[in-house]
């Protein structure tokens, strides 16, 4: 079976019937838009790194962040780094002090697993989302919940604040994306047009678009404030699980389960270029800083860079046993993060392609991975109910 990206792990391959409306279940992991899939895993004493490599990294955790009950399914830092965010399938979202790794808050109030969880740009705010159907917003430092975004259909898969942190952009099955005042509570906006479950929503860098992708095959992007779809990128021959912009908002990149990723410019909906070289589902794709290169994951069990005006594959990173759902450069771009269903993580050095760091402990399937602020560390979110920080150096 294949995997899917994070913070959902296991969607099923192109062709295998999913149902959107599937619940979080012990075992299964949820993908946004509620699908679900159960596949296998290596054993559980089973090693990822050979024996030589193992043997010249450490792949111990500095930290381990305990306290919920069940799986992990997002961990991101903030303050700079000396803060971290939860949420699990126990229902509650945690803070954490990154250098003692106590739980400073607990953010209470759903009634069902909590598959996201995100920061305000000035950090004051908490937003969930649950797969009870309901968005919270909690104040950061008392835990207190300001107000709850009602009214989806299915469970609420992504919440993601706006530039000002005014407003909340939420991800369903129910084939729309919606917007939210952070404040009130009060839908502001709604994006429509799609045929089958949403899998993600994001905003472009400058706020004023807002690109969502879908089972329908297509990516839509729409003008944030009046709702109009202003494109709609066609191209794809099966689901797409992700996109997202450059850094200056001029493209977009998508990924999808035909094996493929696709760069598209915004102002025309031309597409760019296809990158074809993965031999399985790309689960995730995203630029680089300056938007020279993109990083894929693949089913496959690799990560590649390609260049952005060639499409020409610079680089693949090996190593994983099973499928890689996530990566990503580091914040300067020397490296390459890399989380994968065979419960590892990996960094590779973007330019030589070179394994760096093969970072294990977890006794389930990792979730996510992402670099501190600084790229020091690697912090991951498990379905063995923990999060973990691990030193990567400079």
């Amino acid at each position: 079976a294949s995997i899917s990206p994070s913070p959902f792990l296991h969607l099923a391959k192109p062709g295998l019937s999913v149902q959107p409306w599937a619940a979080i279940m012990p075992g299964g992991r949820a993908f946004p838009g509620g699908l679900m899939h159960t596949g296998g895993s290596i054993a559980d004493t089973a090693s990822s790194a050979p024996a030589d490599e193992a043997e010249s990294l450490s792949g111990f955790p500095s930290m381990v962040f305990a306290g919920h009950t069940k799986a992990v399914s997002k961990a991101v830092f903030i303050a700079c780094g000396s803060k971290i965010l939860t949420s699990s399938h126990d229902g509650t979202a945690k803070l954490y002090d990154a250098t003692n790794g106590n739980c400073e808050q607990t953010y209470h109030g759903h009634r069902g697993a909590v598959t996201w969880v995100a920061a305000s740009p000035d950090e004051s705010k908490v937003v969930t989302g649950c797969a009870d159907r309901v968005a919270r917003v909690f104040d950061t430092a008392s835990g207190k919940c300001l107000c709850a975004l009602q009214g989806h259909a299915f469970q609420v898969s992504m919440a993601r604040f706006s530039l000002d942190g005014a407003q909340v952009l939420t991800t369903t099955a129910d084939r729309m994306a919606r917007l939210f005042d952070a404040e009130t509570g009060v839908l502001v906006q709604s994006y429509k047009g799609h045929i089958a479950a949403l899998y993600s929503a994001t905003f472009s860098p400058d706020g004023k678009k807002v690109l969502t992708t879908s089972h329908d095959k297509t990516a839509k992007i729409f003008d944030t404030q009046t709702g109009e779809c202003l494109i709609t990128l066609i191209g794809h021959k099966a689901h797409i699980y992700m996109g997202s912009f450059s850094p200056d908002g001029s493209l977009v990149i998508t990924a999808s389960a035909d094996m493929s990723a696709m760069i598209w410019e915004v102002n025309t909906g031309f597409c760019r270029a296809i990158l074809t070289e993965c031999q399985e589902a790309v689960y995730s794709a995203s630029f680089s800083s300056g938007a020279t290169k993109v990083l894929t994951a693949s089913a496959d069990g690799t990560a590649r860079m390609y260049d952005v005006q060639t499409g020409y594959c610079d680089r693949k990173f090996e190593g994983h046993l099973l499928a890689v759902h996530d990566a990503q450069f580091s914040p300067n771009g020397r490296r390459v993060l890399t989380a994968s269903d065979d419960r590892s993580v990996r960094v590779f050095d973007t330019e030589s392609g070179q394994c760096l760091g093969v970072f294990e402990g977890h006794g389930e399937h990792v979730y996510g991975a992402t670099f501190s602020p600084d790229g020091q560390c690697v912090l991951t979110a498990s379905e063995d109910s923990t999060a973990k920080l691990f030193v990567v150096g400079s």
